[in-house]
């Protein structure tokens, strides 16, 4: 395998940096970037269907290139992992994902994410409510699934484990290769 960093999969809860993270190390290393809250979600903050999230994600997966942000149908995030050259998982403290979020909900107030479609108003107290949820269910059942995942053989030496601010700044600002890969 080349040592050069062409599919990088980004994942990690709800409101944890991944799409500011990935918008940087898109730039970085010269990758397209794919939000996956811009192909799950429809106008009106609807999901899509998820045979047709699968199908726009593995159009995206068979190229040579590509940096996906979000985890899509868990299905496909075991496909993901295994295609991806880097694995950035990122997984800061639960608190800061509710700090994030809830700042994220204030913003919205004024101005939608552009990661997501037309017509998507996160900006309601129901969406809050749910995405505050989200949050802990991510966090108490898919987390403890994911360090599992992420410590496989096959899996742990391709993936960078983000546990503080620091390494994420020091990835958004320099990339991958200053951060040191630990094993989870």
């Amino acid at each position: 395998m080349s040592d050069k960093i062409l599919k990088i999969l980004i994942i990690g809860n709800a409101a944890g940096g991944k799409t500011v993270l990935s918008k940087s190390l898109s730039k970085i290393y010269d990758l397209p970037h794919t939000p996956v809250d811009s192909i799950q979600f429809l106008p009106g903050m609807i999901i899509r269907d998820l045979n047709e999230t699968r199908k726009i994600l593995n159009e995206i997966t068979s190229q040579e290139k590509w940096l996906i942000d979000g985890f899509g149908p868990l299905d496909l995030l075991q496909k993901n992992i295994l295609l991806a050259d880097k694995i950035i998982f990122v997984d800061l403290p639960i608190w800061r994902n509710y700090l994030w979020a809830l700042k994220r909900q204030f913003k919205s107030l004024w101005s939608k994410r552009i990661e997501l479609p037309e017509g998507c108003n996160e900006a309601t107290l129901s969406h809050t409510v749910k995405l505050f949820k989200t949050l802990w269910r991510i966090h108490s059942k898919m987390r403890p699934e994911l360090l599992k995942i992420m410590s496989r053989d096959n899996i742990k030496h391709k993936t960078i484990h983000i546990r503080s601010m620091g390494q994420w700044k020091l990835v958004h600002k320099n990339g991958l290769g200053y951060i040191s890969e630990r094993k989870i």
